[in-house]
């Protein structure tokens, strides 16, 4: 699995010599599915001047497959992004001798600098990475919410992004790509108002219902104001948790995933 190799190898003294990152589509993703960034997050830009960045160089084995194309590296770019916190950059040369960094900005998975991912640290670069992917091309400030300390709320984001859209979550790294999202109770019941008119990657896909317009598994309304749903539990933080492939009234807690991410937009 991609997930047991090491992206992140020894502490590194690199020189930023290229960052060429274009706005390609996400190869994993299932549909003509582009990730974008968030409100929070601008893994492509560089950092102001003086601020202090711990480089580390990639494991040329862990990189090898996403370094080689624009397209990888813009894969790359979220997944350094998703995984290590602000301040903490990768370093890794792509064809031609380029060298390229990648700059942390959540902190999800920081573990992974130094080991393989556990199945905790799979499930939260799996929801990020779902939850960054639109189908519209066009870019969408978003709340990122769940039950980790990296996605705290900043004062003021809550009273931003009112409008919840969906949770996503599931397994990246398996070679079927178990990604799932659901739809949240604004996008369910008030449709594509405000900032959800550009979300659609909680709509179903009209030739197959089981999935969604961005390729994931479709897995009904998110919560209890829908009689059927795929989560559990809806905390104090306005995110889910407990959530499952299929919608459901009662569920098999066997096949839940517990690193879910709600995703709110501006209204």
């Amino acid at each position: 699995a991609a997930s047991a190799l090491l992206f992140f190898a020894s502490a590194a003294d690199a020189k930023l010599a290229g960052n060429k990152l274009s706005s390609n589509s996400w190869p994993a993703a299932k549909a003509d599915a582009t990730i974008l960034a968030a409100n929070k997050l601008a893994a492509s830009k560089l950092p102001p001047e003086g601020f202090l960045v711990h480089r580390y160089a990639a494991n040329p084995a862990g990189v090898a497959g996403l370094i080689a194309t624009d397209a990888g590296r813009e894969v790359l770019t979220f997944i350094v992004s998703c995984a290590l916190p602000e301040g903490t950059s990768l370093v890794a040369t792509g064809p031609g001798d380029i060298t390229y960094e990648f700059f942390g900005e959540i902190g999800l998975a920081k573990e992974w600098l130094h080991n393989a991912l556990d199945n905790e640290g799979r499930g939260w670069m799996s929801a990020c990475l779902f939850a960054r992917t639109s189908g519209s091309h066009v870019p969408v400030p978003l709340s990122m919410r769940g039950q980790h300390r990296a996605l705290a709320l900043a004062p003021g984001e809550a009273e931003t992004y009112t409008l919840e859209e969906g949770a996503y979550y599931g397994d990246y790294f398996t070679p079927d790509n178990e990604s799932t999202a659901c739809r949240g109770e604004d996008k369910f019941l008030l449709g594509n108002v405000g900032g959800l008119s550009e979300r659609v990657c909680t709509e179903t896909n009209p030739p197959d219902a089981a999935l969604t317009v961005c390729g994931f598994r479709y897995a009904g309304a998110c919560g209890d104001f829908a009689p059927a749903h795929a989560c559990e539990h809806f905390s104090v933080h306005d995110a889910y948790r407990d959530c499952h492939a299929q919608p459901s009234v009662s569920h098999d807690r066997s096949t839940e995933y517990k690193q879910v991410i709600t995703i709110y937009v501006h209204d």
